[in-house]
């Protein structure tokens, strides 16, 4: 009996174990800046990508159809590219941060299916916190206007990459998985040079490493088939949604990453670059302008010279010692 109660033990521990190899997680960070100037009725974070989705977090500043209190949902951000019925699995936390004492933070836990339906895909707490608690500066939710929420998301693996499943044929890589055929050529190219991204995930389920591959496949094609000039605002969201899609797969990443921010740092300094043209070019302008002004008031400059030499020469005539007198009928 107690052999069998050990095999089960020991059974159940790699069950859970292989449950949560079936999870891929990360965590966000919002900062709200301003908080008190903020829409009443809601809020929405930036995007963020976690295990291929794309999420957002939803605050409610003065309640969902609650009042004195501080709503705070899991939201889908792309819910309305997605067809009805769709469903999307989830465990998350969420947490509004003690800017004092971080043990003092307030976390509150869920898991949910999300599915799309009229009534929207957010989901979280109505009462998350009282709006008193919240807005009592000594608490340290609330320091110089700035408010610090976290979430935390757990979705299964294989579910959904980034964006829709790709389109192309799929075709064996290494005996990994099936992705898609256009991604093999730069997958063999970095795993020749990288061996340890082959041997990383071996022990991972099937549905993992075939994920975990399509997410670096599609990072590798956009940076192979993308130019410099072609990295517009929406080129570099989209280049940042694809990396932090990646790095949930948690891949040594370390030869990539600092190229990728270069790249996204290269088109902050394009913009400065642009700003710095426009800048020059204002400041050229108001120089043209300026010396126009000039040129003419150079001009008006010698008109006057030659009206002060004409009364000049003309008041010269006067006999300064002659009496002034006056006149007599």
């Amino acid at each position: 009996m107690k052999t069998l109660s050990l095999m089960t033990e020991s059974s159940l521990g790699r069950m859970k174990k292989e449950e949560e190899e079936d999870f891929v997680s990360g965590t966000f960070t919002w900062r709200i800046d301003n908080f008190s100037t903020l829409n009443k009725q809601k809020h929405y974070s930036d995007v963020f990508v976690i295990g291929g989705y794309k999420w957002q977090i939803l605050i409610y500043p003065e309640g969902n159809n609650v009042v004195d209190y501080l709503s705070m949902f899991l939201d889908v951000a792309d819910a309305s590219t997605l067809p009805s019925g769709s469903t999307r699995y989830a465990k998350f936390s969420l947490t509004l941060v003690n800017q004092l004492d971080s043990k003092k933070s307030i976390t509150k836990d869920a898991e949910h299916e999300f599915v799309a339906s009229q009534s929207g895909w957010a989901w979280g707490f109505k009462l998350f916190v009282l709006l008193s608690e919240l807005c009592d500066h000594g608490k340290g939710y609330l320091i110089n206007d700035l408010c610090v929420v976290e979430v935390k998301v757990s979705v299964r693996n294989g579910i959904k990459i980034l964006e829709d499943q790709e389109t192309g044929e799929l075709i064996d890589f290494r005996g990994l998985g099936r992705v898609e055929k256009t991604f093999v050529p730069f997958l063999e190219e970095v795993c020749s040079s990288y061996p340890s991204l082959l041997e990383c995930h071996k022990k991972r389920s099937r549905t993992f490493i075939q994920c975990a591959f399509t997410a670096l496949g599609r990072l590798l094609r956009f940076l192979k088939t993308t130019k410099a000039k072609d990295m517009t605002h929406d080129a570099c969201k989209r280049l940042q949604l694809l990396w932090e899609e990646l790095e949930t797969f948690k891949f040594d990443l370390v030869w990539l990453e600092p190229h990728v921010q270069s790249v996204l740092v290269m088109k902050k300094r394009a913009g400065r670059v642009d700003r710095l043209r426009e800048d020059v070019k204002i400041l050229e302008n108001e120089i043209k302008r300026r010396r126009d002004v000039l040129a003419a008031a150079e001009v008006d400059l010698e008109a006057v010279k030659r009206d002060l030499a004409k009364a000049e020469e003309e008041f010269k005539k006067i006999d300064m010692d002659t009496e002034l007198g006056y006149p007599l009928t």
